[in-house]
């Protein structure tokens, strides 16, 4: 296994791309449809709660003594159970690289090149994504250090540009469907992409930084700040586009895009802004790739995990084409079955190891003080 490592700062651009990542696409339409004018308030909610989790996270990490989430499970419940656990866990894993690498395929053949098979949009970006979890953790983290600048000023460019068509009025009446809408369509973001921060497990030990609080500080900010991108988007969307319109659309972000006039007569501008989605959905996906080669490969007892990326990569082309028939059946699926799915896998599962960790360490501190009191 390579023993590349990456810096505090560079996790936290990594967390940032990773939380905007596919979600800047697909949350905004589902969270209108049932908050309607208050989505955004739903996103506020989730990230309070998100920040929270990922204390969790961080306390958990302090116990698996610098290994990864497989590693630790494996040396807590041992080689058969511990590997009964973690066939969920990658398995978990490897159905969310499909369900993004969809996401993508859906979006290029429904927005941008319509007349491409979906297959083709499929290989050609897996294509980059193992080239890029080939390269190794400490490429994606100069990646992201490199590009996240871009994607800051793309964001503040399409802020800027969209101002004179905000409606205010579009977000009144304040909490007009209640509180419960708001709380229930929460769900929505913390299933995407908050409980899958679990992925992370796999990345965070290789983070170098003596002090543990400069790391736990740079998940947390790295959330903040993409919730906050959540966040902006999801507002744009309502005060441009109203409620109704945002919650019809599949892409409404796309579509809020397409409404840029400069001066009326620069216009077309939708292309430059979904460099923004396609970077952001990018490092998603490479660092969920990335995850599970390694996690496969620490599963298997393999050293080195890059003869894993090609076949993996076809199981999961395969898996991305018949996961469902279309982007309605994706809709449903988001927003009745993920939540669920993801709660077991990026809190539940992750809660009994964490008790495993914690019994375990208990058993080595009284190891420890026998031979002193004796």
């Amino acid at each position: 296994m390579d023993n590349q490592t990456i810096s505090p700062r560079q996790f936290m651009f990594l967390v940032i791309l990773f939380t905007v990542g596919s979600s800047i696409l697909i949350v905004p339409g589902p969270l209108a449809a049932q908050a309607k004018q208050d989505a955004w308030l739903s996103i506020t909610i989730s990230i309070l709660i998100g920040l929270l989790l990922i204390l969790f996270y961080d306390r958990m990490t302090n116990l698996m003594e610098g290994k990864t989430f497989v590693q630790a499970t494996i040396m807590v419940f041992g080689n058969w159970f511990g590997r009964f656990l973690l066939f969920f866990y990658l398995s978990f894993l490897f159905i969310l690289g499909a369900l993004v690498l969809r996401n993508i395929g859906d979006f290029m053949t429904t927005e941008i090149i319509p007349a491409t098979p979906l297959q083709f949009t499929h290989i050609l970006f897996l294509i980059v994504v193992i080239w890029g979890a080939y390269l190794g953790l400490e490429v994606m983290g100069r990646s992201a250090e490199m590009f996240m600048p871009w994607v800051l000023i793309l964001l503040v460019f399409f802020t800027i540009t969209l101002t004179p068509q905000i409606k205010a009025e579009n977000l009144q009446p304040f909490l007009g469907e209640g509180v419960v809408p708001v709380l229930s369509t929460s769900t929505l973001v913390i299933g995407t992409p908050l409980l899958e921060m679990v992925t992370f497990l796999m990345i965070f030990p290789y983070v170098k930084e003596a002090k543990a609080k400069a790391k736990r500080k740079a998940w947390l900010l790295g959330i903040f700040i993409g919730g906050m991108i959540l966040t902006l988007i999801t507002l744009l969307c309502l005060l441009v586009l109203g409620s109704d319109l945002t919650a019809l659309n599949t892409f409404p972000s796309y579509k809020l895009a397409q409404k840029i006039n400069i001066a009326g007569f620069l216009e077309g501008l939708e292309i430059v802004i979904g460099i923004i989605w396609m970077l952001t959905i990018f490092f998603k996906m490479v660092i969920i790739y990335y995850a599970v080669t390694v996690g496969v490969a620490q599963f298997l007892t393999i050293d080195d995990h890059r003869p894993l990326l090609l076949p993996l990569g076809m199981g999961m082309i395969v898996l991305s084409i018949i996961a469902y028939p279309d982007v309605a059946y994706f809709e449903t699926f988001f927003a009745e079955t993920w939540f669920p799915y993801a709660l077991t896998n990026g809190f539940l599962l992750p809660v009994f190891v964490w008790i495993g960790l914690l019994i375990k360490s208990k058993r080595n501190k009284k190891q420890q003080a026998l031979p002193s009191q004796l």
